[in-house]
């Protein structure tokens, strides 16, 4: 074997040479992309392809109630969120609504907040997300509870002052080693500690489009915020981009009350959308697509237009082989092999060459161990929902696996088109080639 390599490489050392620096430029480019594309084909883990987002405007500075007295707005906050809730909630086609802000329910928001939590003396950081008592949120985002727990009515229903808690799958598993925790005590280390009891446990699913599922909290807060935006669920069967077209004018009229008037109504999937382009993740994810996609278009140029020649060199000894009773099946796999073994040794080494440089980047700070050199778009990770991305090893490996299989399939493609041209040339016309 190593002198059948070696033969391959005297033969085609320039070629070889081109293939390590294309595997170095290829780990570059298509990192970014592979790294995005993962992220990209994550779940959301809750159903929100029937929901809508509104924004809402302030009409005034005083609030008048049912009976005409006229009261101070801001310090209206719980019955200007109810009097808008009813309102959403008379407008047919709406099954749930609930207060959506930074902070509460902040789904969608790209910026987390962590507590530090602890049972059966693990302590770890989990991401938490607060939501208001008796507001329909588990049903209206659509979390699933897991078998075992209450149902997200009854877990939308629990309160502050009942020092309970909700966890994800993966927070109850990274705390007590099983998901089975509906019952159970964990500590909020605030100063001091805070006890609380796990209400139940629903799937876990993610913040925003440009996270992973992470290790979540979900904490019961107090109602004391002044901005009024809301998400609503659309009944099953309805297409909510269809009900924004035909009924938006609707829901906005319906959704006028005296203190406040929807402003703004589109999908949710929009409105996440819209979030990841103004932190500019659409940005980032396209380009490193289009870079990848630009550079594996010219990559395969390249090695047709290489591979061509070095074929065209061969002509005439494949007249002399078909011409002595060679098939053209077997000229065929000839080219290939060759060519097959010399990308493999190319990507070996090109990875090797880029992994001394990956390796030289990995730095540690206070215990923690971050790879510099390696593309990731977390700023936090957390030690419970590391995935591969956040390992260097793996992290490694698989884009390596990705660029080996770029390269062998564009390698083979080049070869392919070039030689099955060449051997369909006439053996006469082959003998006579320079």
């Amino acid at each position: 074997m190593k002198q059948i390599l070696n033969n391959i490489l005297n033969a085609n050392s320039w070629l070889f040479l081109e293939l390590v620096i294309i595997t170095i430029v290829a780990w570059a480019v298509f990192e970014p992309a592979v790294v995005n594309y993962y992220y990209r084909s994550l779940p959301q883990g809750y159903d929100s392809e029937q929901l809508l987002y509104a924004e809402t405007e302030v009409n005034g500075d005083v609030f008048v109630d049912e009976n005409g007295t006229p009261h101070d707005a801001w310090e209206m906050m719980p019955q200007r969120h109810q009097q808008m809730l009813r309102q959403l909630m008379a407008v047919e086609g709406v099954e749930s609504a609930y207060l959506y802000t930074q902070s509460y329910g902040s789904v969608g928001y790209s910026q987390p907040t962590f507590n530090y939590c602890c049972a059966d003396s693990d302590t770890l950081l989990l991401d938490r997300v607060g939501f208001t008592t008796d507001s329909h949120f588990f049903e209206t985002y659509g979390l699933k509870p897991l078998t075992g727990s209450p149902s997200a009515e009854e877990l939308s229903h629990i309160s502050k002052s009942d020092q309970q808690v909700v966890l994800t799958r993966s927070a109850a598993i990274s705390l007590f080693g099983t998901d089975d925790v509906t019952g159970r005590q964990l500590c909020i280390c605030y100063q001091p500690e805070y006890k609380v009891t796990v209400a139940g446990v629903v799937e876990d699913f993610r913040q925003s489009m440009s996270s992973t599922m992470r290790s979540i909290i979900l904490m019961p807060e107090d109602l004391n915020h002044t901005e009024c935006r809301y998400v609503i669920r659309l009944k099953k069967g309805l297409d909510v981009s269809r009900f924004v077209e035909e009924h938006g004018q609707e829901l906005i009229r319906g959704g006028r009350t005296t203190f406040n008037r929807i402003s703004r109504l589109k999908t949710f999937e929009d409105y996440l959308k819209q979030l990841e382009l103004d932190d500019g993740r659409t940005q980032e994810v396209n380009r490193s697509l289009a870079l990848a996609l630009f550079f594996l278009v010219n990559l395969i140029l390249a090695v047709i237009g290489t591979v061509w020649l070095h074929a065209k060199r061969r002509t005439e000894e494949c007249g002399v082989c078909r011409a002595f009773g060679a098939t053209k099946l077997r000229l065929l796999f000839n080219f290939l092999w060759k060519n097959v073994v010399l990308t493999t040794a190319a990507v070996i080494i090109g990875c090797a060459i880029y992994l001394n440089y990956a390796h030289s980047g990995i730095q540690e700070y206070d215990g923690e161990v971050y790879y510099e050199t390696l593309y990731s778009i977390r700023e936090v990770s957390l030690p419970a929902d590391k995935t591969w991305v956040d390992y260097f090893w793996s992290h490694f490996l698989v884009v390596s696996a990705v660029v080996y299989l770029v390269l062998i399939v564009t390698v083979i493609i080049g070869t392919a088109i070039p030689a099955v041209k060449i051997i369909r040339t006439k053996i006469t016309e082959a003998l006579r080639e320079e």
